[in-house]
């Protein structure tokens, strides 16, 4: 018995129309505002503000500014544009769609998340852990943010994803598929929140040489930190490959848009290990980090898609947790 049959509303084709493309422009918005985050840490900009927020400085619009204050500050203002941006979507959503519909819980979701989102930014300013800082808090509190963030960018998906009028899940994530997907997804979080503590690494500790940057990794009086770094490229390796396997084969047998989506991912996958040895062979350049972390984002989403496809179709064998034999 399928647990989510939820069928979409029936809208008006305008109404879905401009719902689209308001959800869709808010996951490539909040997409620019990651990015723009990764320039900030990059830039050693986090501190252009000083320990002060939602204020920067003594003023919440700086009269006079330096680079790094500029870089700090537009940063915020980006950021703030994007919690608008979701509220907006929340407003469509409550008004289009009908209580319990997968596209409106997905949105209420990123609206708690885009908060928290807030808070955590605002944390990392006030508490100091930003440019050079390295201790305990920065280290928990800097993945818990890419975590967060790649929670907000689910579940804005989710909404773009299912707003556009694709199927809604009749599955959940408790089926034999919906546990490889969460095995997929908890894999490219763990590539993610150690990616994220390489590249604080990488910026705290850069190196001049690939050589010097192994002599970092392994040196005996290299910080705990910097010797981490060598966890990241195996874990997103062997990680990479899991999550692309797992995706072949939930997708085999299955319909032609899911194994469409499979092909994707995976080329996603092989794409993104080919940025990382570059992004460590050429030490780590502004512009390698940011492609980087675009593709590990496109990457998640393109991740998140796959499953809402794979749980909006039937089951191709009984379930034991949630159908009958």
């Amino acid at each position: 018995m399928d647990r989510y049959p939820a069928p979409m509303p029936e809208l008006s084709d305008s109404r879905r129309k401009v719902f689209a493309f308001v959800a869709w422009a808010t996951v490539a918005y909040s997409v620019f505002v990651i990015l723009f985050g990764t320039f900030v840490r990059a830039t050693g900009s986090g501190d252009g503000c000083g320990e002060t927020w939602p204020k920067c400085g003594d003023f919440f619009i700086p009269q006079s500014a330096g680079a790094e204050m500029v870089i700090e500050f537009t940063h915020r203002a980006t950021s703030a544009l994007a919690g608008v941006l979701v509220i907006s979507l929340i407003v469509m959503a409550l008004r289009w769609f009908d209580r319990g519909s997968p596209t409106r819980r997905a949105a209420l979701l990123a609206v708690v998340l885009v908060v928290v989102e807030g808070l955590l930014g605002a944390a990392l300013v006030l508490f100091g852990w930003v440019d050079a800082d390295v201790s305990l808090g920065r280290t928990i509190v800097v993945p818990l943010h890419l975590v967060n963030t790649f929670l907000l960018l689910a579940a804005l998906t989710l909404t773009a994803w299912w707003g556009s009028g694709h199927a809604t899940p009749r599955r959940s994530l408790r089926s034999h598929d919906g546990r490889w997907l969460l095995l997929g997804a908890a894999i490219l979080v763990l590539i993610g929140t150690s990616g994220a503590l390489n590249a604080l690494a990488d910026t705290v500790f850069p190196s001049e040489s690939v050589v010097g940057g192994l002599a970092a990794k392994f040196g005996p009086t290299a910080p705990v930190l910097s010797k981490l770094r060598i966890l990241h490229p195996l874990i997103a390796v062997l990680g990479g490959l899991t999550v692309a396997w797992i995706a072949m084969r939930r997708s085999r047998g299955s319909s032609e848009q899911a194994q469409r989506v499979s092909g994707i991912l995976t080329v996603v996958v092989l794409t993104q290990m080919f940025v990382g040895i570059a992004n460590v062979f050429f030490l780590t350049p502004l512009a390698t980090q940011v492609l980087h972390l675009l593709v590990a984002d496109a990457l998640w989403i393109i991740f998140v898609i796959f499953g809402a496809v794979i749980l909006a179709q039937p089951s191709m064998v009984p379930d034991p947790v949630t159908e009958p034999v």
